[in-house]
């Protein structure tokens, strides 16, 4: 396998993975349990569309250097994967539940999916380019992502203490602050090892 063609299937599953992302947000935002589906339908298909792929250059006896490289690199496309797909589920399963999020935390985790998307999109450039540049950007990104996620913990916190949040609620926003933040460890991991 060439690296530009690695390169190639990688920018497209990174462009489909943020039209998952973009319906997930839609979802969240909009409380839309239908858009969720999508978004999971969507993860499911460039999953699905890439197996064939993976199965082929793994049973293969030999493998050149980019073959072995996107394998090392599998591990962390299907962590990334598997933690969007909580994201997703999370949701859902507050929506199924009644879980109802005050305003200030419904924009935190917005605020926080569009940083997560920002990075998403960095990391997508960074597979074509190898822009020395972005790939610094992406772990700023993270980094800010983190420190971001850990203010509206603390945060949160003083809404479940006054009253403002009920402790099932709180649960769930946790959860989903801490998956935003595995998706963009993850995509950081995915960067340097590129």
């Amino acid at each position: 396998m060439e690296q530009t063609e690695l390169n190639q299937r990688l920018s497209a599953m990174f462009k489909e993975m943020l039209l998952v992302l973009e319906s997930a947000k839609k979802g969240y935002s909009t409380g839309n349990q239908m858009t969720l589906t999508e978004a999971e339908t969507k993860l499911t298909s460039i999953l699905t569309s890439n197996l064939l792929f993976t199965e082929g250059l793994v049973k293969k006896k030999t493998k050149d250097e980019v073959e072995k490289k996107y394998l090392n690199l599998l591990p962390n496309l299907q962590l990334m994967a598997g933690i969007i797909r909580n994201l997703i589920n999370e949701k859902k399963r507050a929506i199924k539940s009644g879980l109802l999020f005050t305003d200030k935390a419904i924009n935190e985790i917005n605020e926080l999916f569009t940083l997560m998307q920002t990075e998403f999109q960095d990391a997508t450039d960074y597979i074509l380019t190898r822009n020395p540049h972005l790939k610094m950007h992406i772990r700023t990104e993270m980094e800010n992502l983190s420190e971001r996620a850990a203010e509206y913990v603390v945060t949160h916190q003083t809404r479940l203490i006054v009253g403002e949040c009920m402790p099932k609620a709180s649960y769930s926003y946790i959860a989903i602050v801490d998956l935003i933040k595995e998706v963009s460890r993850e995509l950081t991991t995915f960067s340097e090892k590129l």
